[in-house]
């Protein structure tokens, strides 16, 4: 099985997890779904690396908070707050991503259910610290997928 058709099995058993049926990659590799109306989820297939990207964008950082910002590295360090992947800020956004490169080919595509929900857990306790720091500034921390995929 080819390192496409492989994550594409990943995705389809997405689907089945989630009872969705959307979860299909385009001809660039790339799929993409909404979590709790406000985390964007975007998978990416890099085939020459033979990975897959999950990008879950969180949300705007208030660029003031050095105490959140500061949270931030120290939940990053080791994947200590994040699961095993890495938080990182979109400079010409203003967008907090945490990130997971999983590899491919996989034996079993259900593998991917463990791993991308701890993710979703970290992305979830992100989100909501984003959101707290926001709150009082008058600004939201929320990304629509529209925004999310401008950098794709």
């Amino acid at each position: 099985m080819d390192i496409m058709h492989n994550a594409q099995a990943i995705m389809d058993y997405i689907n089945t997890a989630i009872s969705g049926d959307g979860l299909k990659l385009d001809e660039n590799g790339v799929a993409s779904l909404t979590i709790e109306e406000d985390i964007v989820c975007l998978f990416c297939v890099l085939e020459a690396e033979k990975m897959l990207v999950a990008t879950l964008y969180l949300g705007r950082i208030n660029q003031s908070d050095s105490n959140l910002l500061y949270e931030m590295m120290c939940g990053n360090y080791m994947g200590a707050y994040t699961a095993g992947g890495t938080l990182g800020i979109d400079a010409e956004e203003g967008l907090v991503a945490l990130h997971q490169h999983f590899p491919l080919p996989v034996d079993e595509p259900a593998w991917i259910e463990e791993p991308l929900s701890a993710l979703i857990g970290a992305a979830r306790y992100w989100r909501d610290k984003l959101s707290a720091s926001v709150s009082g500034v008058g600004e939201t921390a929320h990304v629509s997928a529209a925004e999310a995929m401008l950098r794709v």
